[in-house]
């Protein structure tokens, strides 16, 4: 009986079968609490030290005026070096230069065979939508004789013909564009999932 009264009795313990899971269901959270602090100090501190993410994406400081900017595709360092910038060069004008006219015939010249283009869902983007501050960053060769070309450019529109998920009038873009040789012509293949980043600016 003093033994009992000694050290309690055994029927009055935490049963290990319970402290040991509440214990880790409290860590657990503890740890998923420390993780979304860390990650949201992360992002303040990426923030801070790449500033708007906007002209980050387009590689260009954006017009002050709210416009998308200047249609004439231009080209860094980096990609001038290509031998195949000119070309290149040339293809995205004509790729601009094809949706700020609504050009639906001149659009799809640009595209590789089989590329899917809804020419009523192109009419009416273009009638709003204009593209400018193009900035070709490089000129990448990958298999197969493609290349991916890191771009980034400004867009205006009416926030009714902008994706869905960004409902603004200005956005900005970067795109990994894929261009591959059709015969004696470069030209765009359809984007490929997680090529594009945008961000209202």
């Amino acid at each position: 009986m003093l033994g009992r009264l000694r050290d309690g009795d055994w029927r009055d313990r935490p049963r290990p079968t319970i402290v040991v899971p509440t214990a880790l269901v409290v860590l657990l959270v503890v740890l998923v609490v420390a993780g979304v602090l860390l990650g949201t100090r992360a992002a303040e501190v990426g923030r801070a030290a790449v500033g708007d993410t906007g002209p980050v994406l387009v590689g260009a400081e954006l017009p002050a005026d709210g416009s998308a900017g200047p249609p004439t595709v231009t080209l860094s360092p980096s990609a001038v070096a290509h031998p195949r910038s000119a070309a290149v060069r040339d293809l995205l004008q004509r790729w601009v230069d094809a949706r700020n006219a609504g050009d639906v015939a001149a659009y799809r010249a640009t595209l590789a065979p089989g590329a899917r283009i809804d020419p009523t869902v192109f009419t009416e983007t273009a009638r709003t939508q204009r593209v400018g501050s193009v900035v070709v960053r490089r000129i990448d060769p990958v298999a197969g004789g493609e290349l991916v070309v890191p771009l980034g450019y400004v867009t205006t529109q009416d926030p009714a013909v902008a994706p869905a998920d960004v409902r603004v009038p200005r956005l900005c873009w970067q795109v990994s564009a894929v261009v591959t040789q059709t015969g004696d012509e470069p030209r765009l293949v359809d984007p490929r999932p997680g090529s594009q980043l945008r961000t209202p600016c």
